[in-house]
Formats: structure tokens, C-alpha cells, sequence
């Protein structure tokens, strides 16, 4: 895929490498930890929700979608020239999603506002894994990653507009979409559903069907911790979502195991095994030894 050339004034996209504090956190074993309230806050936005809702393949192949949006993932965070390529196949791949949700209103997955949303949860999560489960980020280090992040959202082709120019800025902007920017839609309500009842992994062996129901039991209650033990009370309000005080201690616990266990482990085993290869220049994804992504959803 060729690049284009940037439009005028807007600065041309630099891709993230070795040395930026996001190489540190995003390929982090812990980081996966917040992918379900990052999914969440994300279909929460009326037009991505309902982007979602008819283009996605969200409540049939769950698995699948993890996997490819992934390898999404580890291209444009850290496949260096090949990054600005995913963020271009990722515009071209969402061009086309648009149409009239159940409410008659138009949505369109690139409209500018919307595709920003997705990039700012991932700035927000990020620094939520930090604070819930590691060490939280010092101010400095805050406006070092939301840099990155502005970085990073020029890769994919965000609006330079829509993206808040500080941190300060950020969090006004971020308060301001978890009290008036988001909804209830139904990605949202089919996404807590299949994280309460996750589907079976394909390629599961017979012999552990037996073991499979208390195995979904565990992961579903898991999921659920994870996704509304860390999104604002606000938006688990809209959503509908009761928390408990038991909960809020079993979230508690979790996440004081998870900071116990990260701080004994060496760096090797911290990392998620292609995201160390690239961190120590042994290959850059979308080489041979990775197969080319499936369109994530």
C-alpha cells in the first residue's frame, strides 16, 4: 500500500519506536487487563456503537475479532513505516461503514469525533493500567504519553481538531464525553453479554468440554470485573451496571495480586512474546513470521 502525502498543514505521521513510553505499556502483559472497558467505553459512542452494531461480527466471533484487532494493534504501535500502512487500511477498511441507527440518526465510522473517541480511550485505559494495577504515571510521564498518543493518532488518521492539544485539555474533554457524549446503545448491552457468557474458543480440545462451563463461569465474572470495575461510576450507571461492595473487594484484590505478581516478574516474561521481539529488534510485524491481518472489527 503506498502512503499519501499529508494534507496541508497538517503534520505528516511519525510512527512510535524503541524509547517511547507507549512501546513500554501497550504490549504489557497488564494492558490486555483494560481491553474490555476499552471496548466499552468505545461502543458507548452512539455512532461507533452503532458502526459496530451492523458491520461488525460483535456477538458471533469473539475470538476471532480479539485475534485480528491484535495484529491491528501491533502494526500500527509497533510496526514502525509499516504503522502509517495499517492506519491508511484501517481508514479505507471503515470508509464504508455508514447508515441510519435505530434512532434515525446517520453515523458514519470515520466522522471525525467518533474515530478520535477510540484513540482517546486508548490514551485513558493506558494510564489507567498504570494507576489500577502498576505504578501511577507522574505528570511529566502523563503528558509524555498523551504526546504519544497525539502521535499516535496521526498514524491513524485522526483529525488533528479533534484531538484536545494537552493533557488538561484531555480531561476536560474526556469528563465532558463520559457525561453528555455517551449512550447506552446495544453494542454496549451485546458487548457485557458476551463478556458475562464468552463464547468457546475454537480449537478447544474435546476432552476439555466437561471443564468448559466453570471455565466460562470464571472468565465471564473475570471480564466483568475488568470492564465495569474500571470505567467512571458514571458510565456504569448509564449502562445500568450494579457494583457492589464485594465486588469492588474481589476488583480490589485482583488488581493487588496482578501489581504483587508484575513487580517479581523478569522484563522477558512482562511482555507479550511478538511485542518483546519487536521491543528487542528481532523482527517487525508484518514480516513473514507474522500472517497478514484479517480486517479487525
Amino acid at each position: 500500500m503506498t502512503t499519501n502525502p499529508p494534507a496541508e498543514g497538517r503534520m505528516p505521521p511519525e510512527p512510535l519506536g524503541p524509547g517511547s513510553l507507549m512501546w513500554d505499556i501497550a504490549g504489557e502483559y497488564r494492558a490486555l487487563l483494560i481491553v474490555p472497558s476499552a471496548l466499552l467505553l468505545q461502543v458507548a459512542h452512539p455512532m461507533v456503537g452503532a458502526a459496530v452494531s451492523r458491520h461488525s461480527v460483535l456477538g458471533s466471533d469473539s475470538w476471532g475479532r480479539a485475534m485480528r484487532t491484535g495484529s491491528s494493534m501491533l502494526r500500527y504501535i509497533y510496526g514502525g513505516p509499516l504503522a502509517v500502512a495499517e492506519g491508511e487500511r484501517l481508514r479505507a477498511l471503515h470508509r464504508s461503514f455508514r447508515g441510519v441507527d435505530e434512532h434515525g440518526r446517520t453515523y458514519h465510522a470515520l466522522n471525525g469525533a467518533a474515530y478520535a473517541w477510540v484513540n482517546a480511550t486508548l490514551f485513558e485505559r493506558y494510564a489507567t493500567t498504570r494507576r489500577l494495577f502498576g505504578r501511577p504515571l507522574r505528570p511529566a510521564q502523563l503528558r509524555r504519553l498523551y504526546a504519544e498518543s497525539r502521535q499516535l493518532g496521526r498514524v491513524l488518521q485522526v483529525p488533528e481538531r479533534e484531538m484536545p492539544p494537552t493533557v488538561e485539555e484531555f480531561r476536560r474533554y474526556f469528563r465532558d464525553m463520559i457525561l453528555h457524549g455517551l449512550t447506552n446503545t446495544p453494542a454496549a448491552r451485546t458487548l457485557l453479554e458476551e463478556m458475562r457468557r464468552p463464547p468457546r474458543p475454537p480449537g478447544l480440545p474435546a476432552g476439555l468440554d466437561a471443564a468448559w462451563p466453570a471455565v466460562r463461569e470464571a472468565l465471564g465474572r473475570t471480564a466483568r470485573l475488568l470492564a465495569v470495575g474500571t470505567i467512571p461510576p458514571e458510565v456504569r450507571e448509564l449502562l445500568g451496571e450494579r457494583w457492589t461492595r464485594t465486588e469492588q473487594w474481589e476488583f480490589n484484590a485482583l488488581a493487588a495480586a496482578v501489581r504483587a505478581g508484575h513487580s517479581v516478574l523478569p522484563d522477558r516474561w512482562r511482555y507479550m512474546r511478538e511485542v518483546a521481539r519487536v521491543r528487542s529488534g528481532e523482527f517487525r510485524p508484518g514480516l513473514p513470521a507474522v500472517s497478514p491481518p484479517r480486517p479487525p472489527t
